[in-house]
């Protein structure tokens, strides 16, 4: 900014296992985005290597390949849901499965099945505008479980949910990452949502502060549904 230098984050280093639920935490400012971010292609650091399982070096990917990266291996939760407001539940389900150039029949068969396991089969024509905001929420969980990815970022998934939806969604987003052994890591500045994870991670001022496993603290997941 002008002549000033700021560290989003600085010197961080840390290792994520296959099938763990991760909580980065942090107050605002702290870089826990911007980490989130970087682990998943959408922004570059100017120091450093971000190396998924060993050889895929995503620092040095071109956007072509970033894309590609993300599509195969990459699933995301947003707190603002970023549906396609024109779509209904199911085309938006599918998306992730049309960049895969995945038959229709396919893909709709797919889509539906997640959509089921989210609570929504019976939902499947309608548009967001038509939906709660917790029912847009289970359909943003659909769309970024549906291609199976490895790793599931979530980005303050529940902060425009009540404390009843909220306990609903992250039973659901975890319970389905446990089921098909992905990782899943979660943004969030809430604390409380900590005890759904394996490990806490606290950021302050772009550095880890500490990290915690808490994995025999964890309460019961449900999966929410079966596929």
């Amino acid at each position: 900014m002008g002549g000033e230098r700021i560290l989003a984050l600085d010197g961080v280093s840390l290792q994520f296992a296959r099938g763990r639920v991760y909580c980065l935490v942090g107050v605002s400012g702290s870089g826990k985005t911007t980490l989130l971010n970087m682990i998943a292609g959408l922004e570059r650091p100017t120091h450093g290597q971000i190396v998924f399982k060993g050889r895929h070096h995503i620092e040095t990917m071109s956007e072509k390949k970033l894309a590609i990266f993300r599509q195969r291996y990459v699933g995301f939760v947003f707190q603002s849901y970023n549906l396609l407001p024109t779509l209904t539940a199911l085309e938006n389900t599918t998306l992730p499965l049309i960049f895969r150039r995945v038959p229709r029949r396919v893909r709709n068969k797919r889509a539906m099945q997640m959509l089921k396991a989210v609570g929504l089969g019976s939902r499947w024509r309608h548009k967001p505008n038509e939906m709660s905001g917790g029912q847009q929420q289970r359909v943003s969980i659909a769309r970024a479980f549906v291609n199976q990815p490895e790793i599931v970022f979530c980005d303050e998934p529940t902060g425009n949910l009540d404390s009843k939806t909220t306990a609903e969604m992250m039973n659901l987003i975890c319970g389905m990452a446990k089921k098909y052994n992905q990782t899943l890591i979660l943004v969030t500045h809430n604390l409380e949502l900590s005890r759904y994870c394996d490990e806490v991670i606290h950021i302050r001022d772009g550095k880890i502060e500490s990290t915690r496993d808490v994995s025999a603290e964890k309460v019961e997941i449900k999966s929410g549904g079966e596929l």
